[in-house]
């Protein structure tokens, strides 16, 4: 039997005002989404366990079928795996995000969307610099998103590092950037990291070019999601699967890689409402067609919903629709082989807050073995009218891949 599974990363939302008490998803027009739901199962599950951070590190793990309790150890490390970078026992991979400081608050934690070219010409630059006066180095990613590998041979130490509290940049969009910088034992050199490249950044060409086009200054490193290296068994060893990642985002696919899946690059994959969704359904099924599992990840809700565009979450739900959900239930519906798919967010993005938020969403599959409910539309109260509910995310992802039949 063949796998699919297919990520709107933070489509799930709660009800909106302005959308009459609806939900972005519910507002949507998603007819491919729909059909999976009529052809299928729909419930709720939780993918963020309860006393765990919201986000997408945790979010994404458990919709691979791991349970995060036993092997999240930090956002970061998961992208370090994705760039081959492996970590000794002395060292600690922090994200670092080129962000946009404005007016004493974040006004911006992708420097609006800064292009990957751009950016690593930063990263590159300011990094050699951050390392000649600091135990680190950088490691350019794509667009805003990066890593910071911190070496503690001299100086403070792994544990330190590890229980310094970073606010992830986007839980803090429009406040007092000040007010979240790190705390804990190894505060002073992971803000002082910071704060002298808010010193270098906005003299470097490439940050004065971005202002003179009218774009967010990109002015400051930002570090957190740190950890070391997890422990993470293969899909061959959970499940007995061989498979692939797409996806623009270096979490997911080092995610994937810890998994023993192959990460396949689309070019053109931007994490953004950008991306090449051609490409990535296209490489995801063509996939199917040697390995047992694809895994296919849109960043775009999350991004939208970040930026408390409603308008352009639901855009950007509707072409997860339209360009990733379509093309992908019509191959399970022509295909001569036994497959099943899966469409679901990896959390709440709410865009009252701008940002991820624990809770329940909605989930529905369709395949072999799989028997239909009778419901019409895939959204969060059309999902909770079932009654179906899994509390931990990892147990129903586990169901789906090893083929158990699912009943009403």
């Amino acid at each position: 039997m063949k796998y699919l599974i297919l990520v709107g990363d933070g489509m799930a939302d709660y009800p909106i005002p302005e959308l009459n008490g609806k939900t972005p998803i519910q507002v949507a027009h998603t007819p491919a989404m729909d059909e999976v739901a009529q052809r299928g199962r729909v419930g709720l599950f939780c993918p963020i366990p309860e006393g765990l951070p919201p986000g997408s590190d945790i979010g994404n793990l458990s919709l691979f079928g791991f349970n995060p309790r036993d092997c999240f150890t930090g956002r970061a490390p998961l992208e370090a795996a994705r760039q081959g970078i492996r970590l000794n026992s002395s060292q600690v991979a922090f994200r670092c995000n080129i962000v946009s400081l404005q007016d004493g608050k974040m006004y911006d934690f992708t420097s609006g969307h800064i292009p990957t070219e751009l950016a690593s010409v930063l990263i590159q630059d300011m990094g050699k610099a951050l390392g000649n006066e600091f135990p680190v180095h950088f490691y350019p990613g794509v667009s805003y998103r990066h890593l910071a590998i911190i070496d503690t041979k001299e100086g403070c130490s792994v544990e330190d590092l590890e229980k310094t509290y970073c606010t992830p940049p986007h839980d803090i969009t429009g406040q007092a950037w000040r007010e979240h910088l790190p705390t804990g034992p190894a505060e002073s050199l992971i803000q002082s990291i910071m704060l002298v490249s808010q010193k270098l950044l906005p003299q470097h060409p490439v940050a004065r070019e971005r202002v003179q086009q009218g774009e967010p200054e990109p002015n400051s490193f930002w570090l957190w999601g740190q950890g070391r290296t997890p422990e993470i068994k293969t899909y061959k060893e959970l499940f007995n699967l061989t498979g692939v990642v797409v996806s623009a985002v270096d979490l997911v696919k080092g995610i994937g890689i810890c998994a023993g899946l192959e990460s396949i690059d689309v070019p053109g994959a931007t994490g953004w409402i950008d991306t090449n969704y051609q490409g990535k359904i296209d490489t995801a099924l063509n996939a199917l067609s040697h390995v047992d599992f694809a895994y296919v990840h849109i960043e775009a809700p999350d991004e939208s919903a970040h930026q408390g565009n409603l308008k352009l979450k639901i855009k950007s739900i509707e072409d997860f629709d339209e360009k990733i959900v379509r093309p992908a239930l019509e191959y399970v519906k022509q295909s001569p082989e036994e497959i099943r798919l899966l469409v679901a967010p990896d959390h709440i993005t709410a865009l009252s807050t701008r940002t991820h938020a624990t809770g329940a969403v909605p989930f529905a599959m369709c395949g072999a073995g799989i028997e239909p409910m009778g419901v019409s539309e895939y959204h969060e109260f059309s999902a909770q009218k079932t009654g179906i509910y899994y509390s931990e995310a990892h147990e129903l992802i586990k169901k789906f891949l090893t083929g158990m039949p699912f009943y009403i």
